[in-house]
């Protein structure tokens, strides 16, 4: 059995959040992680890849229901994909660090800690 993560991050993500991600969810316990930069309905590439890797038994790890998409029914969808080869989808409970995109410098809440 294999324990797969899985996260999403959007390209106006700061920059180092999938890298970040990657390393918690490898702390997590996951032995392999696949992350998409992706925005949007399509299905993204790595998810394609992450249902190439799986097989009857492993478990795939998100640390959010959303990393599946952007819509209850994206995320129904992807995780019946899994669960129909045979895998286990946890969301998991524990505090991943999320730091969230702002459009621009002017809204980044750290600008004024300093």
């Amino acid at each position: 059995m294999t324990v797969f993560g899985y996260v999403r991050v959007r390209p106006q993500a700061v920059a180092g959040t999938t890298r970040m991600l990657t390393w918690w969810m490898r702390f997590l316990g996951c032995s392999e992680v696949i992350a998409d930069v992706w925005q949007g309905p399509d299905r993204p590439p790595g998810f394609d890849q992450l249902l190439a890797l799986v097989r009857p038994g492993d478990e795939v790890r998100v640390p959010a229901i959303e990393m599946f998409g952007p819509t209850r029914s994206h995320a129904r969808h992807s995780t019946q994909l899994l669960q129909r080869r045979g895998v286990l989808v946890v969301v998991m409970r524990e505090e991943v660090p999320y730091y969230p995109t702002y459009a621009d410098d002017e809204d980044w809440p750290v600008r004024d800690a300093c």
